[in-house]
């Protein structure tokens, strides 16, 4: 039997995995005035790259034996993993703001684009499996699973019904919580790339990358040389703590040069 508290954990993980993102959009797009359009473009700029694209290659190089012989050194798996994520989605990013954004590019549209990638990135990840998790222990504590689900699964229904029987019930928190601080992190880089576009400083975008793989990065080695959970979300913790200073820094710079705007408009208009 699935314990009921690691249900009401999924329940809550997948509650706060769905409902923040609707939050935040909320908040960008009728209390700032973002636009729908920049959402959306968010939502492509994880969908393409990602989704579409590099999830594919990696399940192809997979197969291949000079890169099962490669992805056997953990140092190279975990850089190669980093560094192709930073690379797609953060040139999904540009790509979204240089052609898709290309008139609107404003702080507040760059906020709407994090909020519509990180937001989609959760839902696609955590989200939806956290959903046929909570279905799956439903079946397994009314007794419906074996004759409903494991047909369809396979030999890959013991392994889910083991997992979510003794999987201590915190950990199911833990889904939605990283959720939380990846959204973080996906509004700081997309304030990041931004600028990039706005600017037309290419370093930026590739400081983007960097940054992207060095979130990945540590927490790719951990989870390899089986360090605890709490230690992994502390190093993404920390990212998102950053990523969010920097989000708020830049918005109030935006607000001072919109200050500053205006004095000067109305000097010259005086």
């Amino acid at each position: 039997m699935v314990n009921p508290l690691s249900i009401a954990a999924m329940l809550v993980s997948t509650l706060v995995v769905f409902a923040l993102p609707m939050i935040l959009g909320v908040i960008f797009l009728r209390r700032w005035g973002a636009s729908p359009l920049a959402v959306g473009v968010g939502v492509l700029g994880f969908l393409v790259p990602q989704v579409l694209i590099r999830i594919p290659a990696l399940q192809w190089l997979n197969q291949q034996p000079f890169y099962q012989e490669l992805a056997a050194q953990p140092w190279f798996l975990a850089l190669f993993l980093s560094l192709t994520a930073g690379l797609f989605e953060e040139t999904g990013r540009w790509i979204g703001y240089r052609y898709l954004l290309k008139n609107r590019l404003e702080f507040k549209n760059a906020l709407a684009y994090g909020v519509g990638h990180g937001g989609f990135e959760a839902i696609f990840l955590v989200g939806l499996g956290y959903l046929n998790l909570i279905i799956f222990s439903f079946m397994i504590n009314n007794g419906t699973f074996d004759s409903l689900a494991a047909p369809q699964l396979g030999l890959a229904a013991e392994e889910i019904r083991t997992q979510l029987i003794s999987t201590p019930s915190y950990l199911y928190l833990v889904g939605g919580l990283e959720r939380v601080f990846a959204i973080a992190v996906q509004l700081g880089l997309s304030v990041l790339v931004f600028y990039s576009v706005k600017r037309q400083e290419a370093r930026l975008y590739w400081l983007a990358v960097l940054l992207h793989t060095m979130v990945n990065l540590p927490a790719v080695l951990l989870v390899s040389a089986g360090v605890g959970i709490v230690w992994i979300e502390l190093w993404v913790a920390i990212c998102a703590a950053v990523a969010v200073w920097y989000v708020i820094r830049s918005q109030r710079q935006e607000k001072q040069h919109a200050v500053l705007a205006g004095s000067a408009e109305m000097s010259q208009n005086g």
